[in-house]
């Protein structure tokens, strides 16, 4: 029975990593509107960086095998 269970927990983990990385690439890409961002390699991920792409809609992007990294903090908003 814990043998059964083993992959499927796995697979949960898996899958809710997917997604949350998946939302905070996309919250990122709004982010980096706002603040100074870049394209880092997901395999070498001191050395090799791009400069930040732009959708039509003003999302940022990056090109296959990187993903955005923020490189300042937003702005925060002075009320």
């Amino acid at each position: 029975m814990q043998r059964a269970l083993l992959p499927a927990l796995i697979l949960g983990l898996v899958a809710g990593c997917a997604a949350e990385a998946e939302k905070e690439t996309s919250t990122l890409s709004i982010a980096c509107e706002m603040a100074k961002c870049d394209c880092i390699s997901d395999s070498l991920v001191f050395f090799d960086t791009k400069p930040v792409q732009w959708k039509p809609d003003g999302k940022a992007y990056c090109p296959k095998d990187y993903h955005l990294r923020r490189l300042s903090p937003a702005p925060t908003n002075a009320i």
